[in-house]
């Protein structure tokens, strides 16, 4: 009898309450709990998701919107939050934040059975249009508060891992997972135009501004590629620029419809917390990734499956190649699909963070 059949027998299921501050339109809180829900429960694991803010309501604090509106959102969250207190037969998994904003005893709570990692938040990282308003959020101290007090950290990369140990306790990786199965492929080949995508939020946008002028000379040089932004605006407008609004059900065809994928990032200690997400998504539909050389990313992408990137000349030579050469594309995609296969799927990974939760039960 193998282990699923000897937990089903027993009917040793586990309950563990998802609970974060942000709903399923948010990568995060989608990717490292909603998305590992239906891959845990053959593993005796039954993960609640419960967010404490709505699509609409976490939409209406990314945006300049009036306070007052926005301390109205802030409030209906903490009130959904204090009603939904996990019963005793379940352990908690809180992920990045519980709250936007502290609440005593509801966030930080004064236990926590896993706390889930996949940005340096210990680091501070209000969006620009919050900016001013980090000294109510506390988010450095809240995530110190978190690592303090759970039972079991789960990181999202060494980098994070590494960091966490500097307050104790037992912290384990569990890098952010895609799902193959169900991601369409990239078909390669020669065409007219070379699509070059990436796919983000408006805050990690400005990442993108140092590789537009890269994509403007390469376009000028007679290579016809466009760049798709999904998710965010540059606020640039060109000829070969386009820029789509992101949404869940078209997500996977747009990842499939790019040739080339490309994720920039700063020297920062905040971009090395960054678990590389965009990547292994693109390596999922099947293409090739270019990126900077920051955090995972080396460990990620070799010869074989995309290239680093450090200089505009290495984008420019990168981006170059891989646009003039379909083969090439083809190859890389095929190797980065196989990666995201093998070593970063909810099914490989599902079964680990099964065993980890199950022995906090």
């Amino acid at each position: 009898m193998d282990d699923r059949s000897a937990l089903s027998a027993r009917g040793a299921r586990l309950r563990v309450l998802g609970l974060t501050a942000y709903p399923e339109t948010v990568a995060s809180a989608r990717v490292r709990v909603l998305q590992f829900a239906p891959f845990l429960e053959d593993h005796g694991i039954d993960l609640v998701f419960s967010p404490s803010l709505r699509p609409d309501e976490y939409a209406t604090l990314s945006q300049s919107v009036p306070a007052p509106r926005k301390a109205a959102v802030l409030a209906r969250s903490a009130l959904r939050a204090a009603s939904r207190r996990s019963r005793s037969t379940a352990l908690t998994l809180i992920h990045r934040l519980r709250l936007l904003t502290p609440l005593p005893g509801v966030d930080p709570p004064s236990r926590v059975d896993v706390y889930d990692l996949d940005d340096a938040l210990f680091l501070g990282s209000a969006a620009e249009v919050n900016r001013r308003f980090q000294w109510a959020k506390r988010e450095t101290q809240r995530s110190v508060a978190y690592i303090e007090r759970a039972r079991l950290v789960v990181a999202g990369n060494s980098f994070l891992a590494d960091q966490a140990r500097r307050y104790g306790g037992r912290v384990e990786v569990v890098p952010s997972c895609v799902d193959p199965a169900i991601q369409p492929v990239r078909s390669h080949g020669d065409v007219d135009v070379v699509t070059i995508g990436w796919i983000g939020s408006h805050t990690t946008a400005v990442y993108l501004q140092p590789l537009l002028p890269v994509l403007a000379r390469l376009n000028g040089s007679g290579l016809r590629a466009r760049l798709v932004v999904v998710g965010a605006d540059t606020g640039v407008r060109a000829d070969w620029l386009e820029h789509r609004p992101w949404s869940l059900p078209r997500q996977a065809d747009d990842l499939a419809s790019f040739d080339i994928g490309v994720m920039p990032l700063p020297e920062t200690d905040w971009a090395r917390g960054k678990c590389g997400y965009k990547v292994l998504q693109y390596f999922s539909a099947g293409v090739p990734a270019v990126a900077s050389p920051v955090g995972v990313t080396p460990a990620l992408i070799s010869d074989q499956r995309g290239a680093l990137a450090a200089t505009d000349e290495a984008w420019y030579d990168a981006l170059e190649q891989l646009i003039r050469d379909p083969a090439q594309r083809a190859g890389q995609g095929a190797a980065g699909r196989t990666l995201a296969e093998r070593e970063y799927s909810y099914q490989r990974w599902a079964p680990e963070l099964a065993g980890l939760l199950h022995s906090l039960a």
